[in-house]
């Protein structure tokens, strides 16, 4: 090699090294993934909106608050019933929580199906069994969630609908709107390491309805959130997510097994103290309080063990207040331990364990 072409080669090796790279099937999650996830909250403290071309996201500092893992089977793995239906548009599935919220309704034997191929990735539905019945709901038109190949610069929208009548229990349907923009690329960190990366902007507007005959009410839900996505190569799952609802935003992050935080990061007041009677409790429960001299705001919020929001309470002096163990849509909570954690003018004051009985 010449000394002309040999600089040439110097020159342009950096570009390549920073080169932005493109996400295809083969970086969706594949049969058998058991993928760690590490669930946390933003106290606008992440600078998770700003992006562009060879940007760097510095997640160093997250702290989580609980750990789950996701997995993923073939169509084969789940209830014969559900692979009836899904046989020829699904070819992955993913277990989902069982519930039991609304009385005298139990969930269990919860998938999701997904399709992945060279063309997209895309959820096509779900299935669960109410009551011992299962009940496979294929959506009329899927949700795409990435179009391949994704790189920068695509912009790509969906619309997937839903709707499925179970005679002599009720009615569920719905929509979701869906606009993907991959807005950047660039370097991301966080705690599990450092990884070369394409951000995605999904702005979703999506309703669901659920009608139950026995009880006489429907519930129908409106949500208008955003999902910020940092995709890497062959990770399965975004590297990081955060799920801006315009109220506290979720973080999801692929990690390694930790130590959860249980404490204080960062203390405002000399003696920081939330006070929960009674603990464990059944009906409700009195949290109480102290704050700092000449705060602004103050919030209390109930987080599970995913590191999802069940209940905000916007604190306007008081220092004591009920929680009766509901979601934000007025649904009884699950069995379990929770954390109730005050945060005064975006500071962690105190988490405390928090256990919910029936």
């Amino acid at each position: 090699m010449n000394k002309s072409k040999l600089l040439f080669v110097i020159l342009i090796s950096p570009l390549f090294l920073l080169s932005q790279i493109i996400i295809d099937k083969n970086d969706m999650p594949q049969e058998g993934d058991t993928i760690r996830l590490s669930s946390t909250i933003d106290l606008g403290m992440l600078n998770y909106e700003e992006t562009g071309n060879n940007f760097l996201w510095n997640f160093s500092g997250l702290i989580p608050f609980s750990q789950y893992v996701d997995t993923f089977v073939s169509v084969q793995q789940t209830p014969w019933v559900y692979q009836v239906v899904f046989f020829l548009s699904s070819n992955l599935a993913q277990p989902m929580q069982s519930f039991d919220q609304i009385p005298g309704f139990q969930v269990t034997d919860a998938f999701e199906f997904f399709k992945n191929s060279n063309d997209d990735y895309r959820s096509v539905g779900y299935g669960v069994t109410l009551n011992q019945i299962p009940i496979p709901n294929k959506f009329e038109d899927p949700d795409i969630i990435y179009k391949f190949p994704l790189a920068y610069g695509n912009i790509d929208s969906s619309l997937s609908t839903h709707e499925f009548a179970i005679p002599g229990i009720g009615y569920l349907g719905g929509w979701k709107k869906r606009v993907n923009h991959a807005d950047g690329w660039g370097t991301l960190i966080t705690p599990y390491g450092t990884f070369e990366t394409i951000r995605v902007k999904s702005s979703i507007v999506q309703f669901d309805s659920i009608y139950i005959d026995s009880l006489g009410f429907g519930i129908p839900i409106l949500r208008n959130y955003i999902e910020y996505k940092w995709l890497g190569d062959g990770f399965g799952l975004p590297l990081c997510t955060v799920t801006d609802d315009g109220i506290l935003p979720n973080i999801n992050y692929i990690d390694s097994v930790r130590t959860l935080f249980t404490g204080n990061p960062e203390l405002a007041v000399e003696k920081p103290e939330v006070l929960i009677y009674p603990n464990p409790f059944t009906d409700k429960t009195s949290i109480s309080f102290e704050f700092p001299d000449n705060y602004k705001e103050a919030l209390l919020i109930v987080i599970d063990l995913h590191g999802q929001k069940i209940k905000q309470f916007k604190l306007y002096g008081q220092n004591e207040l009920q929680w009766d163990g509901t979601d934000t849509s007025g649904n009884r909570v699950k069995e379990g331990l929770y954390f109730c954690t005050l945060i005064v003018d975006n500071k962690i004051i105190s988490t405390k364990k928090l256990i919910f009985t029936h």
